[in-house]
């Protein structure tokens, strides 16, 4: 067998929240055909929960956690949108998560010694993204900041000194990221098909106007599927012409879970597509 667990130094990990049980069955599959490894890992939004599940070797960690939440009801709940936590409850996320799901800090802080994990987020007052790397006792927090969606959740948390939000507003695809830190040889786990465009969405359009007073924030919501379809166009070109190159892994079709209308049923339908998605890449880079 060649030695693909050697040819990419950098993962990334595309966000989209429920969305990501597609990435989750992408990691899964890797976790027991490799499991690779990398010298850096980028997490954005709810994909960071499963960076650090699959660096913590805890297979099967998301899809649990997801369908857990979803079958108890008390997640997604649309009664509860005008409260502090707004539709997504990521309080009662993180609570399930510390009592009935704990992610192994150890084998994470362990894995963080070779290999660097980055959670991405936004400052809320700026708009600009931040890239910070947690430590055992941040862990939770920060993944908690990467997903705090504006319009959806309770909006914004406190990370450290700054007010944050979700890091998919600000580097959804942190390619350039990458590159800085020297990536060479990137591998994309998109939740998206490659190549698909998105357009200015109704919530997007509704939060640049509640963020006027904001100019960084507005700039996210007003301009953001322009920056992002930009990122897309560049990952399908597959490399740079300097010697650096990418490939995706993406789902063929739109996700089931592509909504907050979304159940057990969904999840693990997109979960399944995942795992079968990473099992064709997986083959591909045998025969290449």
């Amino acid at each position: 067998m060649k030695p693909l667990v050697h040819h990419f130094d950098t993962l990334i990990l595309e966000g989209g929240s429920l969305r990501c049980a597609f990435t989750a069955g992408v990691m899964d599959a890797l976790i027991l055909l490799g499991p690779m490894r990398f010298q850096r890992t980028l997490g954005v939004s709810a994909g960071a929960m499963v960076m650090a599940s699959y660096l913590a070797g805890q297979h099967k960690y998301f899809i649990r956690v997801a369908r857990e939440l979803l079958g108890a009801g008390e997640f997604i709940r649309f009664s509860a949108a005008f409260s502090d936590e707004g539709v997504m409850n990521l309080a009662h996320l993180k609570r399930h998560v510390m009592v009935h799901a704990p992610l192994d800090m150890s084998a994470l802080a362990a894995a963080q010694k070779t290999t660097q994990a980055w959670v991405v987020m936004t400052h809320a007052e700026t708009g600009r993204a931040m890239y910070v790397q947690p430590n055992p006792d941040t862990w939770l927090n920060a993944l908690v900041a990467s997903a705090t969606l504006p319009m959806w959740t309770r909006g914004q948390v406190k990370w450290k000194e700054d007010w944050v939000f979700d890091g998919g507003y600000s580097d959804p695809l942190p390619l350039d990221k990458a590159l800085d830190l020297g990536g060479q040889r990137i591998l994309v786990v998109r939740t998206r098909p490659s190549g698909d465009h998105i357009t200015q969405s109704t919530t997007d359009y509704l939060a640049s106007w509640w963020f006027q007073d904001r100019p960084g924030v507005n700039k996210l919501f007003e301009e953001g599927h322009v920056a992002y379809n930009d990122t897309v166009d560049r990952l399908f070109a597959g490399g740079d012409g300097q010697g650096r190159s990418w490939e995706e892994i993406a789902p063929p079709v739109p996700l089931s879970s592509d909504s907050m209308r979304v159940g057990p049923t969904e999840v693990m339908s997109d979960y399944r597509l995942g795992l079968d998605a990473a099992l064709t890449w997986w083959s591909r880079q045998l025969r290449a």
